[in-house]
């Protein structure tokens, strides 16, 4: 795709302003009422039976979390309060979060991680590895895509190939060396990330604030982005290489060593920095919507019954 060809594309965003990357975060839970109950102690929290799941909205408690640099206060106040995210119970003992951003999974994780306690447990992710044009389709239909061709990683396929890999491997320089060489092999074959892909979340290591899964969902944010801007050679492997090269180069320059002759230009930046400078998304259309008129969302029902409590149309 050629650099004008970008720039006539809308960037799809979200009412708080961040590019629409649909997200699901998978538990275990030890029931479903277990959950609920905590819910009912909510104000954010709204039960939709029509919709078979319980909106997590952007009021209450969790009307104090921004994103980028969008707050509660920036929301118009005919369009409040708006969905943050979908929570659902497949069965008795699984529970999904489904947000329409990477900020909002993990902002998402951040809130219920407390407030649910450590008997629910966040044991696998879903992410779309992409950006979207306003032009695709409305964001209710384009978050079926976290169900079309989803790649579902399989942690122990990883964990034997990783051993085959280094087998023979001695300790110390040899295993750098070995390293070393599987990383630059990873990252000349030029494999990536699915557009679709399902990862297992490792529980036992994640910090209470969810660094790991920020991190991860992140990474996967910059790629989608640099994608969007046409880069579309710079795969996940050369994104992560390039990330920890730049960390090493920070920690070089506090601690006042010389910058190497072929250390690389920097190819991205962290997620706010990324948000910042993302293409302007089209101007929603903020126009005064009746209770009974048809959703602008395209689903076909009276905006009452559909995104009157959480319009996210562009």
């Amino acid at each position: 795709m050629t650099k004008n060809e970008t720039q006539k594309r809308t960037l799809l965003a979200t009412m708080t302003n961040e590019p629409f990357q649909p997200v699901r975060i998978y538990y275990t839970v030890p029931e479903r009422e277990f959950v609920v109950r905590k819910f009912k102690k909510l104000e954010c929290i709204l039960e939709a039976p029509e919709e078979q799941c319980w909106q997590w909205l952007f009021d209450g408690e969790s009307a104090s979390l921004r994103f980028g640099d969008r707050g509660y206060d920036d929301i118009p106040l005919d369009r409040r309060p708006i969905i943050l995210g979908r929570v659902r119970f497949p069965n008795g003992n699984r529970m999904t979060l489904e947000t329409n951003s990477i900020l909002r999974a993990i902002a998402g994780a951040r809130f219920f991680g407390p407030r649910l306690g450590s008997d629910v447990v966040a044991m696998r992710c879903r992410v779309v590895n992409r950006l979207f044009d306003a032009g695709e389709g409305p964001m209710n239909k384009l978050m079926e895509s976290l169900d079309q061709d989803a790649t579902v990683i399989d942690p122990r396929e990883a964990e034997i190939a990783i051993r085959r890999e280094f087998k023979g491997a001695r300790p110390g320089q040899d295993a750098k060396s070995a390293i070393a060489e599987f990383v630059d092999r990873i990252v000349k074959s030029g494999e990536d990330v699915p557009t679709v892909e399902d990862f297992p979340l490792h529980h036992e290591e994640e910090t209470s604030d969810f660094l790991n899964l920020a991190n991860t969902l992140q990474l996967r944010f910059v790629r989608a982005f640099e994608h969007w801007r046409g880069n579309t050679h710079l795969t996940m492997a050369s994104i992560i290489v390039n990330t920890v090269k730049e960390g090493m180069q920070r920690v070089n320059e506090r601690e006042g060593l010389p910058r190497g002759k072929n250390d690389p230009q920097r190819e991205n930046k962290e997620l706010p920095g990324l948000l910042a400078k993302a293409p302007t998304p089209g101007q929603r259309q903020m126009t005064k919507i009746g209770r009974n008129d048809p959703c602008p969302c395209g689903s076909g029902r009276k905006f009452k019954k559909c995104c009157l409590y959480g319009s996210d149309v562009v």
